[in-house]
């Protein structure tokens, strides 16, 4: 396919859906690379954790390798360990190892985190079980200007499961230990996909402009970013408040002692045109796009758009009739969606090169593509 074809193919997918004015990623507002020798990791960026005086039981969290390390304690019913921060740095602690009246002053500021934000870290998912890993943001701000109660507070966050293999983007309701019962989520996008292997450092980015979020996972070095988000999701109705980040790992087996490492944390503002209000007002058509790239190895991203709200399918087989991975299933509104195929069957081994089909269908409609996986 070449570029005039591609700019054209962009250009249809735009118009057949409505574009977001383009946003802006601005200066960073904080990062964090564990480099100083502060065990507790209360300086440089001010980390807050759940401990004993909050009922978490045997967590550990602290600075270790240059990497914040996070090992589960026993909370309640689950295996838990938390660790947040809003990025004020140089965390004043008094005597009785409660923050200062100048640290509460800094908090309450808030001018170290934005709800509208672009962020980058690093995880490495040591030593698991059955856990799974959250990245939660827009966190509310207590009452006493100290930290956010990640067992009250709404959020947005990026689930993974790595035994799982699964990445999703939810919406957690301000109801009491909402963040640690994936029952409760308002799930954003349907689950995608990611080859997650154990004691492996991985990127993760997202961007959450107003009511936009995405999610992109990665191996290597920061300069080995993928173009294509991994998911790509709109809250329709959107809660664009909050400062607190918070990195978590839950494990329905409270004596679960799961590890992992967080590194090389930063986020930076997002700015722009609103992405709720300003956008063209084009009609939704039904539409299957072509996938893009194509050929592609190893994987590729299927945009598709709904004209109404509908039971969604979204299937890929092989020439010869069989269903190989199943990506969509499930009720969407009207709006534009992406997914991205990782050329993987449904029980995660990589597909030969070959001719593949994605099959779009939708209240009584179907639309069909050819892909070509090519290794």
């Amino acid at each position: 396919m070449n570029r005039n074809l591609i700019a054209l193919f962009s250009l249809l997918l735009f118009v057949c859906c409505g574009a977001l004015l383009a946003q802006e990623v601005g200066a960073v507002l904080w990062s964090d690379t564990f480099e100083d020798d502060d065990l507790a990791a209360h300086f440089e960026v001010g980390w807050f954790y759940y401990g004993e005086s909050d009922g978490l039981v045997g967590a550990v969290v602290e600075q270790r390798e240059s990497q914040l390390y996070l090992k589960q304690g026993s909370f309640t019913v689950i295996g838990a360990v938390l660790a947040g921060t809003n990025g004020v740095p140089a965390l004043e602690i008094d005597e009785n190892g409660d923050p200062t009246e100048k640290t509460k002053e800094d908090l309450l500021a808030n001018d170290f985190s934005k709800p509208n934000q672009e962020v980058t870290f690093q995880v490495n998912f040591k030593n698991l079980t059955t856990s799974w890993f959250l990245a939660s943001t827009r966190m509310i701000q207590d009452d006493d200007h100290i930290d956010s109660d990640p067992t009250e507070s709404p959020s947005y966050l990026v689930y993974i499961s790595p035994l799982e293999k699964n990445v999703g983007l939810a919406k957690v309701p301000e109801v009491e230990y909402a963040m640690l019962d994936p029952n409760g989520y308002q799930w954003l996008a349907n689950m995608a996909q990611y080859p997650f292997e154990l004691d492996v450092n991985y990127w993760v980015k997202w961007y959450l402009y107003e009511s936009v979020y995405k999610v992109k996972v990665w191996e290597g070095d920061l300069s080995d970013e993928p173009d294509a988000w991994l998911i790509e999701a709109e809250d329709p109705e959107p809660r664009v408040t909050g400062n607190y980040t918070y990195f978590a790992l839950l494990n329905p087996n409270p004596d679960g002692t799961d590890e992992i490492f967080i590194d090389n944390v930063t986020l930076r503002e997002v700015t722009g045109g609103s992405a709720v209000t300003d956008r063209p007002n084009l009609p939704l058509t039904f539409a299957l796009e072509q996938n893009y790239p194509n050929p592609f190895n190893p994987s590729t991203e299927i945009s598709y758009c709904l004209d109404k709200a509908a039971e969604v399918s979204l299937e890929v087989y092989d020439q010869t009739g069989r269903l190989v991975q199943q990506l969509v299933q499930s009720r969407q509104d009207a709006g534009h969606y992406r997914v991205l195929w990782n050329g993987r069957d449904r029980a995660g081994v990589m597909q030969p090169s070959g001719i593949y089909y994605a099959r779009l269908s939708a209240d009584g409609l179907a639309k069909s593509v050819k892909m070509v996986l090519m290794k």
